[in-house]
């Protein structure tokens, strides 16, 4: 059974991260589907998680794995605060 990911919460900001974290070591999301035969919205679909489900949740692992987890924790950490201050700003 996969570890429950508590680092992340699965949205657009965490698929985006991933996006750009495949960008960033020069290949693509779809490149990762392809290769490793997962259907892009089937990926899409873990990454936004919309497929919380054990299967969604250990295909969200191997994509941030292959990602580079490093990578994907420090961009998440980085765009998640950014979001918290456009979120104070609109507040104020």
């Amino acid at each position: 059974m996969p570890v429950k990911n508590k680092k992340f919460q699965p949205g657009v900001i965490l698929h985006e991260v991933i996006v750009g974290a495949f960008r960033s070591a020069g290949t693509s999301f779809e490149a990762w589907c392809d290769k490793n035969g997962v259907p892009t919205s089937t990926a899409r679909t873990a990454t936004y998680g919309q497929s919380g489900g054990d299967k969604g949740q250990a295909l969200l692992e191997r994509i941030i794995n292959d990602a580079g987890r490093e990578v994907v924790e420090m961009s998440y950490r980085k765009r998640i605060i950014l979001e918290a201050a456009k979120f104070q700003g609109a507040a104020a």
